[in-house]
């Protein structure tokens, strides 16, 4: 292995966080830490830039783009509305203000289950949880990590049945189902939302007792509600219809399994929502040019910040070291699971992306680990389990997008989302290895 190459690799992640942490903007940083990549690799410096770097990122861009804009204007149009509103007003007063984490991390797990990309959850959740957390006086840059617990953790690697493209990838290598490994799923899920839930609302507290109370972003429009304001919001049933007409949309195709591709599905959802929503709630909708506006350019910036990162990731796969370090990580001289837990991990961990984790796990070693005698469905549920723990790394796409949306640094809203998605999937992980080493599946 060239260990001049290896070190650029980790000093080229490591630059990235540290300068994220900072608050420097991404795009420069990630072209800085692809060229260190890039040329510690001894790779040809254009060709790391235009075709990895650039290509990468080119194809994010392209896949996502239309769908960033739809996930953005259905959020402007319940937040303008007063519909985010009046869903976060609801829910405080049915089940009371201070089960506003456990209200933000089960609505957006019930989003996610139901095939809400975590991208289209950041923009459709946020303004709701923007009123729960007010009301419960929890600081805001404790609402990424709040909404990841929920749609970023147990939902897309444990549960049985979960659309997530981590649960749906080792299908196509393993010949098994989304509902893979039943037991050890359902287990793994449990552990994980009791000790996430645990876990974060013991942080809040902590965060609560410094001193920390609920502050409002710059671009966040939530002034107090006067009762005679609030009687001037929609009703609930049509301040949820456009989140369930999407929803709706998403799992219709799912369950009648019509073939569409999975972000064309969610693009017709979000269209579909996003004129539901237009049409009931139009003349609250002062100035829809300005709302095309504001949903054009959050979008673009929260795109084009997620895209470099995944830029800074084709640079990385594409150095001769990355490809070392894969083999070295499935080579492991340990028991086929833990071997698989560590490989999946170092690979996401290095790529900052779960779903590349376990596609270059599976796609390399899914055969030989098969020949060694392990269970097709164990293998698929703790592969899956393992990417979704150190993908969630600070140069991970999700985090730099619910950040940017936020309006948050690093520094601000990383924390919660660490704790939510790195610890607790960890958590899981280590419940996932005994409950299959006591040789349930």
């Amino acid at each position: 292995m060239e260990i001049v190459g290896v070190l650029g690799l980790f000093l080229a992640i490591g630059f990235m966080i540290g300068a994220a942490y900072k608050g420097y903007h991404v795009i420069p940083v990630t072209i800085i830490a692809s060229l260190i990549a890039i040329i510690t690799n001894n790779v040809g410096i254009w060709f790391g830039l235009s075709d990895a770097y650039a290509t990468d990122m080119k194809n994010f861009v392209g896949n996502y783009l239309i769908m960033f804009f739809l996930g953005a204007l259905l959020g402007q149009i319940l937040s303008r509305s007063g519909a985010a509103r009046m869903v976060g007003v609801t829910l405080a007063k049915k089940f009371g203000a201070k089960n506003a984490l456990l209200i933000t991390v089960l609505t957006s797990s019930i989003l996610a289950y139901g095939g809400v990309s975590v991208f289209v959850i950041v923009f459709a959740i946020y303004p709701i949880a923007l009123y729960l957390f007010q009301e419960a006086d929890i600081p805001r840059r404790l609402i990424p990590g709040a909404v990841m617990l929920g749609a970023g953790s147990y939902v897309m690697t444990a549960m049985p049945g979960s659309p997530a493209l981590t649960n749906v990838i080792p299908t196509t290598y393993l010949g098994t189902t989304v509902t893979a490994a039943p037991v050890i799923g359902i287990i793994t899920s449990i552990v994980m939302f009791v000790s996430g839930f645990y876990l974060y609302s013991l942080y809040v507290k902590r965060v609560k007792a410094k001193g920390e109370h609920f502050v409002a972003g710059v671009n966040d429009n939530i002034a107090e509600l006067s009762a005679e304001e609030e009687a001037k919001l929609p009703s609930f049933a049509s301040s949820i219809i456009p989140l369930a007409v999407t929803v709706g949309i998403i799992l219709a195709e799912r369950f009648l399994n019509i073939g569409l591709p999975a972000v064309f599905t969610v693009i017709i959802g979000l269209f579909a929502g996003i004129v539901v929503g237009y049409i009931l709630h139009r003349n609250r909708i002062l100035d829809f040019k300005d709302t095309l506006h504001t949903s054009g350019t959050g979008s673009v910036n929260a795109l084009m910040n997620t895209a470099a990162v995944v830029g800074l990731g084709g640079a990385v796969k594409a150095a001769p070291a990355f490809q070392a370090l894969v083999t070295f990580a499935l080579n492991i001289n340990l028991p086929v699971l833990f071997t698989t837990a560590i490989a999946v991990n170092i690979i996401a961990g290095i790529t900052g992306s779960s779903s590349a984790g376990i596609t270059i796990f599976m796609s390399t070693f899914a055969e030989p680990f098969l020949e060694r005698g392990i269970h097709p469905e164990v293998l698929h549920r703790v592969a899956a389990i393992s990417a979704g723990v150190l993908d969630s790394l600070p140069h991970a796409g999700p985090n730099v997008t619910f950040l940017s949306v936020a309006g948050l640094k690093f520094k601000e809203g990383y924390p919660g989302i660490f704790l939510a998605i790195c610890i607790v999937p960890f958590i899981g992980l280590v419940t996932a290895l005994i409950v299959a080493s006591l040789g349930l599946i």
